[in-house]
């Protein structure tokens, strides 16, 4: 091996360190992140249920999906969680020596890591409250016509709820990155394209809120479980492709570390 392929080899390693490094930070800010301010939401989501439950029994009328439901909100706080944080990291990240391709890699990996643990934690609600109804001798099937009968089918609920939360995180990133590198008017068109990976997901998966009605428009409301997940799979490679797109020509803003440090 010559000096220079050595170098070559040598600057290779050190480039690729870095890139893992910037990976690593991106997606462990977003995962850490997206639970220390996930706790409170469901928090605030549960008691949310107890207290519709609790005026449901007043009026003598219970609905599990009232209650559950708002387990499903699950995948609206991530949409606005990510068009929230990039705007405060993606100029530090590029600023301290990252590149925007472990910017991207490491979205699409704290959104994948967030969505299915946030799945999963719907999936415990809502299977909590069908037990809570059930041991009480309430309906626990849904009023709405979605893929899952109700919360006793955990791993369907973790598919279905998983994979949304993973779409609505990264369509809020998508539409975070438009804003902040592409102006108001060509922000707002991204707005309309991260909704394409959406409303994919939602009418393969049926999520009850408006992805059923979707469904009966296109003829797909009978969706089986392994297509259902096929759809909700390439909702999210939509959205992940996207947000590489969009990512790869923004312009990123200097950062002035001096100011941001010395107030």
């Amino acid at each position: 091996m010559t000096a220079t392929t050595q170098r070559t080899a040598e600057r290779h390693a050190l480039e690729a360190a870095a890139h893992r490094r910037g990976v690593r930070t991106v997606s462990w800010y977003y995962i850490g992140g997206t639970w220390y301010i996930g706790v409170w939401f469901w928090a605030i989501a549960l008691a949310v249920g107890a207290l519709v439950l609790w005026i449901m029994r007043l009026n003598d009328e219970v609905d599990v999906t009232a209650v559950g439901g708002v387990a499903g909100s699950a995948r609206f706080f991530l949409f606005v969680l990510g068009i929230l944080l990039p705007l405060m990291t993606i100029g530090v990240h590029v600023a301290a020596g990252g590149t925007r391709r472990s910017y991207t890699q490491g979205l699409w990996i704290g959104a994948a890591v967030s969505g299915v643990t946030f799945g999963i934690a719907s999936g415990l609600v809502h299977w909590g409250s069908w037990w809570l109804f059930r041991s009480n001798g309430w309906p626990t099937a849904s009023a709405t016509s979605q893929l899952y009968a109700d919360g006793s089918e955990v791993p369907l609920v973790i598919l279905v709820e998983g994979l949304a939360c993973v779409v609505y995180y990264l369509a809020g990133m998508v539409i975070a990155a438009g804003f902040y590198g592409y102006g108001f008017v060509r922000g707002v068109l991204l707005v309309l394209a991260a909704l394409v990976p959406v409303v994919v997901a939602e009418v393969f998966l049926r999520s009850g809120y408006f992805g059923d009605a979707l469904a009966g428009l296109v003829g797909l409301d009978g969706t089986p479980v392994w297509l259902a997940a096929l759809g909700g799979l390439l909702g999210i490679v939509l959205a992940a492709a996207l947000l590489r797109v969009v990512l790869r020509g923004v312009a990123i803003r200097p950062v002035d570390f001096a100011a941001s440090t010395g107030g």
